[in-house]
């Protein structure tokens, strides 16, 4: 099993890897974008819960940070030490860049699978966030959940916006159809790339995804020793899949957004 999971993780890394400058070339304008005082690329649920919480001085880590924007908001809104981790060094090398561009070159940024992370990092934050479209990379939900909570201190909280689990059951199109059982536990494969701005398909290594159901999610968090404080189901867009579905009739929901608290 574990080994299983490490080939699917560093499969879709190597992915991602291929996807950064995919990304960089469309998203032309951000260097420009960070440098203004009031960038803020949070959706707009997820920035009130940031807000709720508030970051002003705190100790703040974005755990899969691809290119280090919703962190750089974060660092925008009065975060104090800011560390973004991802698996892949072409995303961190865009993200070094634009903190750079932001006026906030000390913001810090570690490479790895998150499995591995070293021991200087646990119980070093007060707010941990992750958002939209990292769940569905990890193979093991609860041990993710684990790591999150590891990187919290004692009343640490945990912000994660994510994609809704119901979308789990939809194939993307136009209509994007509902082709999928909620209960799957098999490993959605694609080779097409993951550019999911444009939609333009390249031949790419294969990424590997996983559903994972609401009651995954709650219980790796219980399971991790997280106290759930938040919950909110979202109806809009927040991430580029299956975005059609906010404009049907008998729209499912979108997005959800969580906090969880470390116990004192």
């Amino acid at each position: 099993m574990a080994d299983r999971d490490d080939y699917y993780r560093q499969r879709t890394i190597a992915s991602w890897d291929e996807a950064a400058p995919v990304h960089a070339a469309i998203n032309t304008s951000l260097h420009t974008d960070v440098a203004s005082p009031d960038f803020n690329s949070l959706n707009p649920d997820f920035n009130d819960l940031v807000d709720a919480y508030g970051v002003s001085g705190k100790a703040a880590v974005q755990i899969c940070c691809n290119n280090g924007i919703d962190l750089l908001s974060l660092r925008k809104k009065g975060a104090g030490r800011c560390l973004g981790i991802d698996g892949s060094s072409a995303f961190l090398e865009h993200a070094a860049d634009l903190a750079r561009s932001a006026g906030h070159p000390d913001i810090e940024f570690h490479c790895s699978d998150v499995h591995q992370l070293p021991d200087k990092f646990h119980h070093s934050f007060e707010i941990a966030i992750t958002t939209v479209g990292v769940l569905g990379w990890m193979p093991d939900i609860e041990r993710f959940m684990g790591v999150c909570a590891s990187l919290l201190g004692p009343g640490g909280v945990l912000l994660v916006e994510e994609l809704h689990p119901i979308l789990g059951m939809y194939e993307e199109g136009k209509p994007s159809t509902l082709d999928y059982s909620y209960f799957n536990t098999e490993p959605f494969v694609d080779a097409n790339g993951l550019d999911y701005f444009t939609y333009k398909k390249y031949d790419a290594i294969e990424n590997y995804s996983f559903h994972h159901s609401l009651s995954d999610v709650l219980m790796a968090a219980i399971a991790s020793g997280l106290q759930l404080e938040h919950v909110k189901e979202l109806s809009y867009n927040i991430g580029n899949f299956c975005a059609d579905l906010e404009f049907v009739d008998n729209n499912p929901p979108l997005g959800i957004n969580f906090a969880w608290r470390k116990a004192q």
